[in-house]
């Protein structure tokens, strides 16, 4: 199911190889290093960074001007402040027959926001490339 989204992210903001890698390394260290002040114990899986890689890259397109965009990036923070509030899905749950890792997903959505933002400000002064 992540490699599915994963291709999915990919297929819809064709980010270059070289700005994905970096997003997915910087996400990892950013949901590890946050895990350690929540109370989840054993984390498997991709979904933090699947989740940091679509706000990231959602947040880039809005801020360069794509209004559409703006709609996923509420979709992706509404999906996750509803899985804070009121938990994971069953449906999930069931899917994936394990506990879903809510927390990796809030800290993916926080990384990519930050990513998001970055690399903006960057692209702003001139300093990077969005794509």
């Amino acid at each position: 199911m992540n490699l599915i989204a994963l291709w999915l992210i990919t297929f819809i903001f064709r980010p270059s190889a070289r700005i994905l890698w970096q997003q997915i390394l910087l996400l990892g260290v950013f949901i590890g290093i946050g895990l350690f002040w929540t109370e989840l114990y054993f984390y498997v899986g991709l979904s933090g960074i699947l989740h940091g890689l679509f706000a990231s890259f959602a947040l880039s397109e809005a801020l360069q001007g794509r209004k559409s965009s703006w709609l996923l990036v509420v979709g992706v923070c509404s999906k996750v402040f509803w899985e804070q509030y009121f938990g994971a899905s069953e449906t999930t749950r069931a899917l994936i027959e394990a506990p879903v890792a809510i927390q990796a997903h809030l800290l993916g959505l926080v990384g990519g926001l930050l990513l998001g933002f970055s690399t903006h400000i960057k692209v702003y002064l001139g300093s990077a490339d969005p794509g």
